[in-house]
C-alpha cells in the first residue's frame, strides 16, 4: 500500500513539475513584444509582405482564394489587389491605397484584421515602405 501512495505521490509531483516548465514557457513567450525585423528599402513581397499576409489575412479565411471577404484575395502567388470596389493598392501612394489606410488608421470606420488584433507599427510601416516602392510582387 505505501508503495502505490509512493507511486502516486511522485506521478504527481512529475506532472506538477512538467505544468511548471511549460507554464513559465508559454508566460516567457506571451510578454514578450514581437520583433519583426523588416528593412528600410528594398522590401520582398515573397519574404516581407507575403508573410504579413498569411498571418494576418488569409490564414483566418478572411482573405482566402476559398471565399475572398469583399472580392479582396491575399492569399494567391500574385494577388491583383482588386476588391469588389476597385483597386486597393495604387504602387507608389500608399496614403492613397485603401490597404494601408485600413490597416494603418480604419477606413470608411473599419480597421483591419477585423475583431483581431492591429497589424504592429513595424508590419504596417513594412507594407507602406512596399507600396511606396511601387508594389512590387515579383520578388
Amino acid at each position: 500500500m505505501k508503495k502505490s501512495m509512493l507511486i502516486k505521490s511522485g506521478s504527481l509531483i512529475f506532472f506538477i513539475f512538467i505544468a511548471i516548465l511549460l507554464l513559465s514557457n508559454c508566460s516567457k513567450n506571451s510578454t514578450e513584444p514581437n520583433q519583426f525585423n523588416f528593412p528600410d528599402s528594398n522590401l520582398s513581397f515573397s519574404r516581407h509582405i507575403r508573410p504579413i499576409f498569411e498571418d494576418n489575412c488569409t490564414s483566418s479565411g478572411c482573405h482566402s482564394t476559398a471565399n475572398p471577404a469583399a472580392g479582396l484575395d491575399l492569399e494567391t502567388p500574385a494577388p491583383t489587389f482588386m476588391s469588389n470596389d476597385g483597386p486597393v493598392v495604387f504602387p507608389y501612394d500608399a496614403d492613397q491605397s485603401i490597404l494601408y489606410l485600413i490597416i494603418s488608421t480604419g477606413y470608411n470606420g473599419i480597421r483591419m484584421p477585423l475583431n483581431r488584433t492591429p497589424l504592429a507599427q513595424e508590419q504596417i510601416q513594412a507594407i507602406k515602405t512596399w507600396i511606396n516602392e511601387g508594389a512590387i510582387i515579383n520578388n
